[in-house]
C-alpha cells in the first residue's frame, strides 16, 4: 500500500504543482484535496472534499492519511487586516495540524518563509515563525517546515508588488553568491518536489532553508 498525501492550500502557486506532481507519484495511492471551493481534477487518485479550513467540523472526517501538506498563505495586500492575516498564516495551519495529528497523521511539510521567527520585526515572517514552533511543539513523528525565498512562476491572480519584486529579482539572482545564494528565486515545482522527497524520505533538519531545497530536489534524480 502507497502513502495518503493530504493538502490544504491546493489551489495556489506550490499547492497546484505539489498535487500534479503527488498525482504523479507512484508512492502515494491517494492524494486528498481540502478547500473552499471544488478543485476539478478528475485523476483517480484524487479526492476533493470542499471544506472551511477554520471549522475543523467540516473536514475532520476526511483529515485522514499519512503525510499532511500545508501550502496555505496570503499577503498583506490581499488581507490588510492584521488579526485576520495571522489568523491565516499561523491559526489556520495550526489547527488543521491539530486535527491531522488526532487522526494519527504521522508527517506534515509545511511551506514557511525565508527568514521566519517568531522574534522578527516583519508580520509575515513572525507569523511564519509562529507557525512553524507551534506545529513543531504538537508532537508528530517528523515535521518539516520549508523556507522559500521569492517564489517565481505565473500566479492567476494578480499582485503589483510581488510582479515588480520578481522583475527585479531576476536582475539580481546571478548576483548572489555564498550565503546570499539562498535569496534567489526559487520555483514553486522545486518546493514541490523537495516536499516530496523529505516526507517519503525524511531530513536531518526541521527547517530547509531556500537555497538547500534545491540541493534537496537534486537527491530525487
Amino acid at each position: 500500500m502507497g502513502y495518503t498525501g493530504i493538502i490544504i492550500g491546493a489551489t495556489g502557486l506550490t499547492g497546484t504543482a505539489l498535487v500534479s506532481l503527488l498525482l504523479e507519484d507512484e508512492k502515494y495511492d491517494r492524494i486528498i484535496t481540502l478547500s473552499r471551493k471544488q478543485i476539478t481534477n478528475n485523476h483517480p487518485k484524487h479526492e476533493n472534499h470542499i471544506a472551511d479550513l477554520f471549522d475543523p467540523q467540516t473536514y475532520q472526517e476526511q483529515l485522514k492519511g499519512d503525510h499532511l501538506f500545508i501550502c496555505t498563505g496570503t499577503t498583506q495586500s490581499k488581507t490588510p487586516d492584521k488579526e485576520e492575516y495571522y489568523r491565516i498564516e499561523h491559526d489556520l495551519p495550526l489547527q488543521v495540524a491539530q486535527v491531522a495529528l488526532k487522526n494519527g497523521v504521522s508527517k506534515v511539510v509545511a511551506i514557511s518563509a525565508l527568514g521566519a521567527s517568531p522574534d522578527s520585526k516583519f508580520i509575515y515572517n513572525r507569523g511564519k515563525g509562529d507557525m512553524e514552533r507551534d506545529i513543531e511543539a504538537l508532537g508528530f513523528q517528523e515535521s518539516y517546515f520549508v523556507q522559500p525565498a521569492l517564489i517565481g512562476g505565473k500566479r492567476d491572480e494578480k499582485r503589483l508588488f510581488e510582479s515588480a519584486m520578481k522583475k527585479i529579482q531576476k536582475l539580481i539572482d546571478p548576483l548572489l553568491f555564498g550565503f546570499l545564494k539562498k535569496y534567489r528565486t526559487i520555483e514553486p515545482e522545486t518546493i514541490a518536489s523537495s516536499m516530496i522527497y523529505v516526507s517519503i524520505n525524511g531530513y536531518d533538519k526541521v527547517r530547509i532553508e531556500s537555497d538547500e531545497l534545491k540541493t534537496v530536489v537534486s537527491r530525487s534524480f
